[in-house]
């Protein structure tokens, strides 16, 4: 009975292998075509499963990336385009295999999608990267596309509607927060700026269709603007929170969760958020958190250079919902504490809440040159 055990655990290892190893995917070949628009390029992955990728544009140092549920690869490809400089591949070793594009110029990403097996028995992941007519600029030196593309900042006032957000000496959280947006807003546009809001009014806007909105018009930058309060009435100043599993502290904890608890007001069931459930995505967010606290860092740096009061430590982490959006680098600041009457008073009126505002329009300035560079 012993040998006959060990019989069929050893039959049993041996299927799961087969089976595994014949849905191990394989990228056979990488193929690259110009249209004839000279503004968009194809890129084909000749692949011999259908499975899961994903795909983004960084900035800096213009690089499209695909993270692709693979095995093996090829160490190198000979691509000729007119948008690509290079590939460079990775193997975690994990099956996910990185493809990073060296690109000439910036680029936004038209379409992505699969097409059924052709004669060769592959499946065929087609990408099409493209530049708009309106940000050419071609050198007639060396026939190099460079491209100017205006950067996109989506605000989001917190709260909204039927929740007020915090509420202490007659002033809302709400008001104040959409007050800042929109000032906010008008300080980015004259930079030349795109800029978008969450709410424009006074309504309620669930969690997840904040994120949307930024989703939506392809935003490289999300920023939510509250207000804080807390027992402790003497703390005051502003702070600024980046995405973390895990809290850096307490009070941070509780935050989150009383943010995150917003959609349950409305009746909204919160869905279970698999945004970084995949290894996929959990390597597009690594990419994605490095900037969001890039730019909190900066954010810090200038409120110290212009005086404005923060915490004893202003950029902390924590897991707010509104912050999950894989792709686009995100941060929550609190302009100060409205539990605290200095601070209650300094941001309800117009020409005190515009220093606080003046750093974070200058923090994103500076952010904005770390990520266009070339």
């Amino acid at each position: 009975m012993k040998y006959i055990c060990k019989y069929l655990l050893s039959l049993l290892a041996f299927i799961i292998l087969n089976n595994s190893y014949s849905k191990q995917n394989i990228i056979q070949n990488i193929r690259t075509s110009d249209k004839p628009d000279k503004l968009t390029t194809r890129i084909v992955l000749d692949l011999t499963h259908k499975t899961a990728y994903s795909v983004f544009i960084l900035d800096n140092k213009p690089r499209l990336v695909i993270d692709l549920e693979a095995t093996e690869s090829r160490k190198s490809f000979d691509l000729k385009s007119k948008l690509i400089e290079k590939i460079r591949i990775n193997n975690n070793g994990k099956g996910v295999i990185r493809l990073v594009f060296d690109l000439k110029g910036k680029v936004f990403i038209d379409k992505n999608f699969y097409l059924k097996k052709d004669e060769n028995n592959l499946f065929r992941l087609v990408l099409d990267i493209k530049l708009s007519n309106k940000l050419i600029k071609q050198s007639s030196k060396n026939n190099n596309i460079k491209i100017k593309k205006t950067f996109t900042i989506t605000l989001d006032p917190g709260h909204g509607g039927l929740d007020p957000g915090a509420v202490r000496y007659s002033y809302r959280e709400k008001d104040i927060t959409l007050l800042a947006a929109k000032e906010l807003k008008g300080l980015l546009e004259k930079k030349g700026y795109k800029v978008f809001l969450t709410r424009n009014k006074d309504e309620f806007v669930s969690l997840r269709k904040r994120r949307n909105i930024a989703k939506k018009n392809s935003s490289d930058l999300f920023i939510s603007i509250h207000v804080d309060s807390v027992k402790k009435k003497s703390t005051r100043g502003t702070s600024i929170y980046t995405l973390s599993d895990k809290a850096s502290d307490k009070v941070t904890a509780m935050l989150a969760e009383r943010e995150n608890k917003v959609d349950l007001i409305a009746g909204i069931d919160k869905e279970v958020d698999n945004e970084v459930f995949s290894i996929l995505l959990d390597l597009q967010r690594r990419d994605t958190k490095n900037a969001s606290a890039s730019f909190a860092e900066i954010y810090v740096n200038k409120v110290r250079k212009n005086g404005y009061r923060s915490l004893r430590r202003p950029h902390r982490q924590a897991g707010f919902a509104v912050l999950k959006s894989p792709d686009i680098p995100s941060v929550l600041v609190e302009l100060g504490f409205l539990s605290n009457p200095k601070d209650a008073k300094y941001l309800s009126n117009k020409k005190s809440r515009a220093r606080v505002l003046k750093a974070l329009s200058e923090a994103i300035v500076d952010y904005v040159k770390t990520r266009s560079k070339i």
